[in-house]
């Protein structure tokens, strides 16, 4: 894990080391232990170290091969470049390092492009190929790791951050207005494509390669789809639960490949449950490279409030035998953090993430370099409400299936249990209104106002309300891919929020806080093997019969502790901001809202927005709904005022 930048004058203009030392310095946070540079000519390659794998200077980047034709620069980690290693040594490859990095050159060049569909990991990378003056940029399948390209005069740049831009003299940060409204309306809708806050700047998106050439032109190439890589699966649940088994503990063991210490975060919840349990149970069995320190599991608690989950957290402790270091997050602390996070988030959120900052931050000061961590697991298996709301309209629709409806209303009910500051709900009267085919028709032929039909997207009306005239008459952002055709409206959403909308914002909010401060996370739910196989399920072995999960509650059930197996609402690593908005964080609030600058806002009704607010604490009825329409405003402006003070 590190932060990489490039440079290329197509013009021939040599590029100067100020240059690539700059973008660099700007990416330190990701890398504090070692930096290097490659000039050749005109193009500059930059490389922020954080040493993982081989922490002899043999792991150092930018990393030559084959004689100086290829050089690297990467951030991630390639799990399998064991494997892979063996592979290329049977064709006559060799090695003069134990790093992952060398593996992926030789990998290039006996493979090309192909290599990518070898590697299970996650990457960012560049290849520059001296010989034929080619650069080859390249993402992993889902975008764990992130990647942005700048087109500026005669030359390209890229960076793991915009921020790195910013070291660019001819370069001026200027608002994206169309993505910047569809951000600030729909936090989700732009970070699985390529779209971008800054104009001229991209993301090269998931699941993508770019083959740039010396005459600036550039091939960009989608090498993954998940929905082309499906397999066979039993069509018992039993089977579908053993083999998820056998997934699941091979993408924890090689993801226990360190010569670091390795941590986790565990929430008490049955994704981070499942990790540190699982992590137990294999690395007792060992493995190649595993790291030598992996049981320290730090716990965040907000104690007194609803969203606490240390008894739940304690249990998967008890069970595993890691090494618990409970971090209680004060509201003053997670204060003080809002707006660095702000800074190395770079885009827009509709929540604050200093909880995230503070949590990564304790891991690195108690030398925990890498952390296995449960995300994905949500998005993948039909975690939240608006999955089984999802389930609930194809089995209310025509032709209904009552038995499957009764069903999935149970696993409903069950997630009505789960905190206001957890989401948004819906009660169980008005999902069945809305999903059941007959009582819709009843509804409609009864006269009642129709419903909105459809899970509910991240902003509410409220939000879209209060932007500007100017802004509102702004055409948005279209969304990252096109809508998916076909199949049902279930697998349909959870293919799309895991590759498009929900997971890409995931990832994006955990990479940064966690890197901010030299943090590298891992997540097992994300290896390839176990996303196709689970995208190969069908929905009832996923919801139902009273869960959500339901193929990981079988397959890890001698594993995790019953209570965490058997819990059906659902929290998520959420915060108590409804009660620290009406007390403790209440003055910076309105500090901020009263601010000349928010009130008077060119892009928003500042004033509508700060009495919205009022309201709110007055009556003291702050819900999920309310402070996340305001946030995305608060979060807003401390962008702008962080990248274009202007």
């Amino acid at each position: 894990m590190c932060g990489i930048c490039g440079l290329w004058h197509f013009d021939g203009r040599p590029v100067q080391p100020g240059e690539i030392k700059g973008m660099s310095d700007r990416l330190a946070h990701r890398g504090p232990d070692g930096e290097g540079l490659h000039l050749d000519g005109s193009l500059g390659l930059g490389h922020r170290r954080l040493a993982i794998l081989d922490l002899t200077p043999a792991g150092h980047q930018p990393m030559p091969y084959a004689d100086g034709r290829y050089w690297i620069v990467f951030n991630g980690e390639i799990y399998n470049f064991l494997e892979l290693r063996a592979d290329l040594e049977a064709k006559g490859y060799t090695f003069r390092s134990a790093s992952d990095t060398e593996v992926i050159l030789a990998a290039y060049e006996a493979w090309g492009p192909g290599c990518l569909l070898r590697f299970d990991g996650m990457w960012a990378l560049a290849i520059w190929d001296s010989r034929e003056r080619t650069l080859f940029l390249a993402r992993d399948r889902f975008g764990v790791k992130p990647l942005f390209i700048l087109d500026g005069p005669q030359c390209i740049a890229f960076a793991s951050e915009m921020k790195a831009f910013l070291a660019l003299p001819w370069f001026t940060p200027r608002v994206n207005w169309p993505v910047f409204k569809a951000e600030l309306l729909d936090q989700h809708s732009q970070e699985g494509g390529e779209h971008c806050l800054w104009e001229g700047v991209h993301r090269l998106p998931p699941g993508h390669y770019a083959l740039i050439t010396a005459d600036s032109s550039r091939r960009s190439v989608r090498w993954w789809q998940t929905r082309d890589h499906l397999v066979a699966v039993p069509r018992r649940l039993e089977d579908q639960a053993a083999r998820f088994r056998e997934l699941f503990e091979d993408a924890c063991r090689l993801r226990l490949r360190s010569d670091v210490p390795i941590g986790t975060s565990l929430s008490g919840g049955l994704d981070s449950s499942s990790v540190v349990c699982t992590v137990a149970h294999v690395a007792w069995q060992g493995g190649q490279r595993l790291a030598a320190d992996w049981q320290r599991a730090f716990v965040a608690t907000f104690p007194g409030t609803p969203v606490d989950e240390r008894p739940y957290a304690e249990m998967a402790v008890a069970r595993s035998g890691v090494q618990p270091l409970y971090l209680e997050i004060r509201p003053d602390a997670a204060l003080a953090a809002v707006e660095q996070s702000v800074y190395h988030l770079e885009q827009l959120v509709g929540g604050p993430l200093s909880m995230l900052w503070l949590i990564y931050q304790a891991q690195r000061k108690d030398g925990v370099v890498v952390t296995l961590d449960g995300h994905g697991g949500d998005e993948l298996l039909a975690g939240y409400p608006h999955y089984t709301l999802a389930a609930l309209y194809d089995a209310g629709s025509w032709p209904t299936r009552p038995r499957r409806y009764l069903e999935l209303l149970d696993v409903y009910r069950g997630l009505l249990g789960s905190p206001a500051d957890a989401g948004p709900r819906r009660a169980l009267d008005q999902v069945a209104w809305e999903t059941h085919a007959w009582l819709r028709n009843l509804r409609r032929l009864s006269g009642r106002a129709r419903v909105n039909l459809g899970p509910q997207p991240s902003a509410n009306n409220t939000t879209a309300n209060w932007l500007s005239p100017d802004l509102r008459q702004l055409e948005t952002a279209g969304p990252a891919s096109p809508p998916l055709q076909g199949s049902d409206l279930f697998r349909r959403t959870l293919y799309r929020d895991f590759h498009e909308t929900v997971f890409p914002l995931i990832l994006r909010n955990y990479d940064r806080m966690a890197m901010a401060h030299g943090v590298e996370v891992r997540m097992p739910f994300v290896d390839w093997r176990l996303v196709t196989y689970v995208f190969s399920l069908p929905p009832e072995s996923l919801v139902g019969q009273g869960y959500t999960k339901l193929v990981l509650r079988r397959a890890l059930a001698d594993l995790l502790p019953q209570p965490v197996a058997q819990r059906r609402d659902k929290i998520g690593f959420a915060a108590p901001v409804s009660q620290w908005l009406q007390t403790s964080w209440r003055p910076w609030l309105e500090g901020v809202l009263n601010d000349p600058g928010f009130r008077d806002g060119l892009a928003w009704d500042g004033r509508a927005i700060a009495a919205y607010a009022a309201a709110r604490t007055q009556q003291g009825d702050w819900t999920w709904e309310s402070w996340s329409a305001v946030w995305a405003y608060v979060h807003a402006f401390l962008w702008l005022r962080a990248f274009v003070a202007s």
